[in-house]
Parts: structure tokens; C-alpha cells; sequence
């Protein structure tokens, strides 16, 4: 028999909300189909992102990851995928997720201990839509994800003494991002900054990053902003982010992303980020040329 061990994890919980009403809405078949393809996506999305499946309960997901970085960045992927996908949309699917950092009990299928109690409070404090945290791992995560928090409530956790304050981060729509209470001098500075374009092409396409639309995602799925839909993209392959007037191309993939510019050779970026300046060609999971239509070009205006 295994020995269990203990670990530092973060434990994730992605609850579809009001899942009930599928039942009611739909009829069984349809609602378990339904909620079955919703914890598909999920639990694909969590191991895409170096994460592991614990097990599903009902409506829900457990997962765990090493840093609680990996699992802010999942819960945003988790929201944006079923937010965007068309049957999702139109039986109004919507997510709970909440994630905490601590010391787990690990077992060869489960994990418990205290800090899965915590991690299943916070889903529990969520509401649709919501991705909630608490300050203790808030104060784990890179800056970027903590300027995407905002003070939410404070409120007693079982089996704590202490008043535990809760955080949501916030995703999706840029202009959501003003609700942040914690608004810093660097993010007055960057707002205040002369305007700053990237022009993304490919094929027809253009779409524009700036400080209204400081995100865009690449890769196969349908939550992207730009899809593509081939074999060696991943499903959230890289995404593009306006930080502090700087273009970061930031790689999420298992193959890789290319970026070629007009006098260097490819650089091959994985689970890194650089800085884009200029012009030049993003190639994900594979060397592009100019005339490749695969090929993602870009261009600072």
C-alpha cells in the first residue's frame, strides 16, 4: 500500500453554476450530455496547462497544479473556452471556479487536507462567471495577476481563526479590468501613455491590441480571439498582451511558438515570453514563412 505524502499544490474547483436548471430545461439526456462535454473541456484545458485531474463530482472539476499562476491562467482559459463555445452559449452554460495554494495530503487518486477545504470555500463564495482566490495566494502570484484582483469580501473560513479576505480576478472584457480597487501608479502611467497599436494579420483577418483591448489569444480553440485551427496548434497556444507599453508574446503550447523577424533567424519561444518590436511573423507550433498562409504576421504602428 502507498505511503501518502504531503505536497505544496494548488487546488482548483470549476463548478458549472445552476446546473439544475438543465435538468429542467433540457430533460436528463440532454443536460448530462451537456454538463458531460462542459468537465470534458475542463478537465482537457487543466492538463493542457501542466495540471492534474483529481476527479469529478457531479457538476464539478477538481484539479491541482504546482503554482497558483498555472491556476489562474487555467480558470481564465476554462471561463473563456465555454463562454465561446456555441452549444455552451446557447444552453447558457456559465462557471464557478475558486483556487487556493497550500499543503495537501497526496494519495495516488486524491488529495485532502486543509487546503482542499479552503480551495472548495472559495468556489463556494463564487458566483457565475467569477474566478475567486484569497489573499495568501494571491500574494504567491506574478504581478500581472495580481493587478487583475480586486477585494471582494472578508469572511470566516471553517476551521480558520483568522478573517480570510477574499480577491476575484478578473477576466474577459478589458473594461471590467476598471473595477480593480487596487490600482497602482504604473497602471495610471500606462493608461495616461500616448496610445500604443500591434496590427495582427492572418489571412483576412486584422485585429488590433491596445490599451482598450490589451489581450489577444491564438491557438485552436474557439474561445480564442484568433483561431486556427490545425493539428499542431494547441488549444490555447500563446497570446499577445499590452503590459506597461510593451507587446509580450507569451507561449502556453506543447510545440512551441515560432517568431521570425526581418533580420534575425526563428526564435523558438516555449512556455517563455518576449518582447515583440517591430514587424515580423509568429509561427505557432511551426516555422513560418512570408508567404505561408499559416503564417501570424504583426506590426507596431
Amino acid at each position: 500500500m502507498d505511503t501518502p505524502s504531503t505536497n505544496l499544490l494548488t487546488i482548483l474547483f470549476a463548478d458549472i453554476a445552476g446546473s439544475t436548471r438543465l435538468y429542467d430545461t433540457f430533460g436528463d439526456f440532454k443536460a448530462r450530455e451537456l454538463i458531460s462535454d462542459c468537465l470534458t473541456q475542463l478537465k482537457d484545458l487543466a492538463r493542457e496547462n501542466d495540471g492534474s485531474v483529481i476527479k469529478t463530482i457531479g457538476d464539478e472539476v477538481m484539479c491541482t497544479f504546482l503554482t497558483p499562476n498555472h491556476a489562474a491562467e487555467t480558470a481564465r482559459q476554462m471561463h473563456e473556452e465555454i463562454s465561446f463555445d456555441p452549444k455552451m452559449v446557447q444552453a447558457n452554460i456559465r462557471l464557478r471556479i475558486g483556487f487556493h495554494h497550500g499543503e495537501v495530503i497526496c494519495e495516488p487518486e486524491d488529495v485532502f487536507g486543509d487546503a482542499v477545504n479552503v480551495a472548495a470555500r472559495m468556489v463556494d463564495l463564487a458566483k457565475s462567471d467569477q474566478i475567486i482566490t484569497n489573499k495568501e495566494t494571491l500574494a504567491l502570484m506574478k504581478l500581472t495577476l495580481k493587478r487583475r484582483a480586486r477585494v471582494v469580501d472578508r469572511t470566516r473560513v471553517r476551521g480558520k481563526d483568522d478573517v480570510m479576505e477574499i480577491h476575484e480576478l478578473i477576466w474577459g472584457k478589458p473594461e471590467l479590468l476598471t473595477m480593480s480597487n487596487s490600482i497602482t501608479e504604473e497602471m495610471i502611467a500606462s493608461l495616461t501613455a500616448e496610445k500604443d497599436l500591434l496590427q495582427i494579420r492572418h489571412l483576412q483577418q486584422r485585429i488590433l491590441v491596445d490599451h482598450e483591448r490589451p489581450i489577444l489569444t491564438m491557438g485552436r480553440g474557439v474561445a480564442n480571439h484568433l483561431i486556427i485551427n490545425e493539428p499542431l496548434v494547441s488549444r490555447m497556444h500563446a497570446r499577445i498582451e499590452l503590459q506597461r507599453n510593451r507587446f509580450m508574446l507569451i507561449d502556453q503550447s506543447t510545440n512551441g511558438t515560432f517568431v521570425i523577424l526581418p533580420d534575425e533567424g526563428p526564435r523558438l519561444l516555449r512556455r517563455d515570453a518576449i518582447q515583440l518590436e517591430g514587424d515580423g511573423l509568429i509561427g505557432l507550433g511551426q516555422k513560418v514563412g512570408e508567404n505561408d498562409p499559416l503564417a501570424v504576421r504583426f506590426r507596431i504602428l
